[in-house]
């Protein structure tokens, strides 16, 4: 099994280019919205109360598809080293089926993350699309970056992502 964990931080295009990716690799996509959302629906302005679900439920999706050999896709955006222990968390799964995790860090120039904070397609999983929350978020933009590990990097202010997602696929023999 092998794990592509795209990561980057809000806006850097992980969901679009994961889409264009999955599309072009038949490898499916288990996007971070899909778990978070769900637990919104359920605990709505509670969510983060209630972040250990949503942790939970990308863990059990990672150990099963680890378990079947079933490749994934996966977007996660990495906070900083609060998040140190689900990157852990969800490699170790992955490792313990004997399978791989290739991490690929999305970034893009910070005023083009900025500017793409109010995209339509950023509302439809209920994205962060105020500009002026992004532009605070994004000062320190290495909170992003995972530390240990060694990730194919990718800027998507200087690709698209259909340039993106064919590096990526071409990078790793997947094409």
């Amino acid at each position: 099994m092998k794990l592509l964990f795209l990561y980057g931080p809000p806006a850097s295009g992980k969901l679009t280019v994961a889409e264009k990716l999955s599309e072009l690799t038949d490898i499916p996509l288990f996007h971070n919205h899909l778990s978070r959302d769900l637990v919104k629906d359920i605990y709505k302005d509670d969510l983060l109360q209630h972040y250990k679900l949503v942790d939970q439920i990308r863990l059990d999706v990672l150990g099963y598809c680890a378990s079947h050999d079933t490749n994934l896709i996966f977007t996660y955006v990495y906070e900083g080293s609060n998040d140190d222990e689900n990157v852990h968390q969800f490699t170790n799964v992955i490792q313990e089926h004997g399978g791989e995790v290739v991490f690929i860090e999305l970034t893009a120039d910070r005023d083009d993350l900025i500017k793409r904070a109010g995209n339509e397609s950023r509302k439809r999983f209920k994205k962060l699309i105020d500009s002026d929350i992004m532009a605070k978020i994004t000062e320190n933009m290495s909170n992003y970056s995972i530390p240990f590990v060694d990730p194919l990097r990718i800027n998507t202010s200087k690709m698209n992502p259909d340039e993106s997602a064919e590096f990526i696929a071409n990078k790793l023999g997947l094409s």
